[in-house]
């Protein structure tokens, strides 16, 4: 279902990803996002994971995969990607309603 997601107010920036990885776990040619507080993104879908860690779409427990409908460009450059990791806490979702 496709939804709006929004960077908190009180997160100032966080980081899209390829991985769940923590960003201090990231190599420096990770493919990266960084996204500032009230900044709103369409996405596709969200994927919010298995809470069952043996799961292929377990994500950490605090992580959801979403595909954005537009691709956005790592800021380590390289191709622009539409699927990314994101942190729960940082965001907010809003459902669109048909």
């Amino acid at each position: 279902m496709p939804s709006i997601l929004r960077i908190k107010d009180d997160v100032g920036t966080t980081v899209f990803k390829q991985s769940t990885k923590q960003f201090s776990e990231l190599k420096k040619t990770d493919p990266t996002y960084i996204a500032r507080s009230g900044q709103t993104y369409f996405a596709t879908t969200v994927d919010r994971g298995s809470s069952d860690p043996k799961s292929a779409n377990y994500y950490g427990g605090d992580h959801w995969k979403v595909t954005f409908k537009d691709k956005l460009k790592p800021q380590e450059g390289g191709e622009s990607l539409q699927t990314w990791f994101v942190f729960k806490g940082d965001v907010e979702e809003y459902r669109l309603v048909p």
